[in-house]
C-alpha cells in the first residue's frame, strides 16, 4: 500500500511520507503539550485566588497529573506499536476536547483533580510526544535525531505562543472561558493531524528515512546524493522488553531522565509565578517565560545537527549540567529583580531544555531499536514519570513553608547535575543470543 497526500503537487519528486508525520507531529504536540504543560501556570494565580486554594492545592493537582501520565504511558506505549498512533490519537483528541473545556465549570478542587488532574492527563497521553516520537523512532533511523528534534518544535512552540496569548485571554475574558477555548482548539488542530499518523514504514512497502528497498541487496547504494549509512536502518539491533528491563542500562536512563526532569515540570508551573513574586507584571512574566521557550524551539535543530555528529549520552550529560547551571542563574536573577539577568538565565535555559525530549527520544530508540520501542518506552515512562510528579509539589510545599523558591531551585539543580553524572554511566547494552 502507497502512501500518497492529494495536495502533492503533480509531477514533483515524491516526498517520503515520514516528513509529513513529521509536520502533523509538530501541530499535535504544539497543543496538547502546551495545553498539558505550558498553558497551567498562567491559570495558576487567578484560580487559586478565586477559590482560596493554596499553590500546595493546586500543584498536588499537577502532580497526580504527572503520576496519571506515567500510568497511562505504559499502557500507551504498547498500543503503539500493535495498533498504530491514527486511532490513539482520534480518541485522545475527542476525550482532550470534553475534558478540557468541561474544566471550565469547576467550583471545588476535587473537581479541578478529576477533570485536569485525571481526565486531560488520560486524554493527552494519547495524542502527546510519548505516541509520535515512538511513532517518529519507526520511521527514522540515521534521521532519527533530526526528526525528533524538528518534531519537538510543537513543543516549546507551545510555550512560545500558547503561554502568552492563554494569559491575554484570561485577562481579557476569564480563565472559565480560556478553559472552553483551549477545550476547543484540541479538536481543531490534533484531529487533522491523527488522520496524518501511520504505524511504520513497513506497512506501506517502505523503509525507514526514505531508503529505497535497493538498500536491502546493495546497501553501499548511495540515493538521492544522501551520504546517509543505509545499513543502520538494516541493521539496528532489535530488543524486547523482557531483555531491556534486564539491563542496567534501561535503568539507569531512567533514573538519569527521571532526576533531571524533576526542576523543568516544577518550573514550568511555577515559573511565571515565581517572576511575579519577583515584582514583574503578570503579563511581563509571561513574555519572559515565553522567552524561554523561543531559546528552546531555536536550539532544537541545533540539538538535532549535534546528534548527528555525537552520541546523544554526552549531549544529555551536558543537557543537564546546563540545566543546572541555568537554574541557579534563574534564582540569582529572579532575586536580584534584574531584567537583564532574568532574560539571560531564561536564555540558557531554554538552550538546555530544548534538548532533554529529542535527547532523550532519541537514546531510547539507538540503544533498543524500533521494533518493540513502544513497549520499552512504556517502562521507562512510567518509571522516570514518577521522578518529575514530585518536582511542582515539592516547589508548592516548600514555598509554603519557606515563603519563597529558593530551597526548591537549589534542589532542582543539584537534581540536574545528578542526572549529567549518571547518564554518563549509561553504555551501548549488548544483546546476548
Amino acid at each position: 500500500m502507497s502512501l500518497s497526500l492529494p495536495w502533492r503537487r503533480q509531477g514533483a519528486a515524491p516526498t517520503f511520507y515520514g516528513w509529513y508525520i513529521v509536520a502533523a507531529a509538530i501541530v499535535a504536540q504544539f497543543i496538547s503539550i502546551g495545553i498539558q504543560a505550558y498553558a497551567i501556570g498562567a491559570f495558576l494565580k487567578p484560580m487559586t485566588q478565586e477559590f482560596g486554594w493554596s499553590r500546595e492545592s493546586f500543584s498536588l493537582v499537577q502532580t497526580v497529573s504527572t503520576i496519571v501520565t506515567g500510568g497511562a504511558g505504559f499502557v500507551v506505549g504498547g498500543l503503539v506499536d500493535r495498533r498504530g498512533p491514527r486511532p490513539l490519537m482520534i480518541v485522545g483528541a475527542l476525550f482532550a476536547g470534553v475534558s478540557v473545556a468541561a474544566t471550565s465549570q469547576v467550583h471545588g478542587l476535587w473537581q479541578f483533580m478529576l477533570l485536569r488532574g485525571v481526565a486531560q492527563t488520560i486524554a493527552g497521553a494519547f495524542i502527546g510526544n510519548l505516541v509520535v516520537n515512538i511513532t517518529l523512532s519507526k520511521w527514522f533511523v540515521a534521521r532519527r535525531g533530526m526528526a525528533i528534534a524538528l518534531a519537538s518544535l510543537g513543543v516549546s512552540a507551545g510555550g512560545v505562543f500558547l503561554t502568552p496569548f492563554v494569559s491575554f485571554w484570561i485577562g481579557a475574558f476569564g480563565w472559565r472561558s480560556t478553559w472552553v477555548m483551549l477545550g476547543v482548539s484540541e479538536w481543531a488542530l490534533v484531529l487533522p493531524m491523527a488522520f496524518v499518523m501511520r504505524r511504520s514504514p513497513e506497512d506501506h512497502g517502505l523503509l525507514p528515512d526514505g531508503l529505497s528497498p535497493v538498500a536491502l541487496m546493495d546497501p553501499s547504494v548511495v540515493q538521492n546524493g544522501s551520504t546517509i549509512p543505509l545499513p543502520a536502518a538494516l541493521t539496528e539491533t532489535q530488543w524486547t522488553r523482557a531483555r531491556a528491563i534486564r539491563t542496567s542500562t534501561i535503568w539507569l536512563i531512567i533514573f538519569a531522565y527521571g532526576i533531571s526532569n524533576v526542576g523543568p515540570s516544577a518550573t514550568v508551573l511555577h515559573m511565571i509565578p515565581f517572576l511575579t513574586d519577583n515584582g514583574f507584571s503578570r503579563s511581563s512574566a509571561a513574555l519572559l517565560f515565553s522567552l524561554q521557550s523561543w531559546f528552546a524551539l531555536v536550539s532544537k535543530p541545533v540539538w538535532g545537527v549535534l546528534m548527528t555528529r555525537f552520541h546523544p549520552r554526552p549531549l544529555s550529560a551536558v543537557c543537564f549540567a546546563m540545566l543546572a547551571a541555568a537554574t541557579v542563574l534563574t534564582l540569582r536573577a529572579g532575586q536580584s529583580h534584574s531584567l537583564t539577568s532574568i532574560i539571560l538565565a531564561l536564555a540558557m535555559y531554554g538552550l538546555a531544555y530544548g534538548g532533554q525530549v529529542p535527547l532523550q527520544e532519541t537514546i531510547w530508540a539507538s540503544y533498543f531499536g524500533r521494533r518493540h520501542l513502544g513497549e520499552i518506552r512504556s517502562v521507562g515512562i512510567a518509571c522516570s514519570i514518577l521522578f518529575g510528579a514530585g518536582g511542582p509539589l515539592l516547589a508548592g510545599v516548600l514555598y509554603e513553608r519557606a515563603g519563597s523558591y529558593s530551597i526548591a531551585f537549589v534542589l532542582f539543580a543539584v537534581c540536574s547535575l545528578t542526572g549529567a553524572v549518571v547518564i554518563l554511566f549509561a553504555r551501548q547494552p549488548r544483546l546476548q543470543p
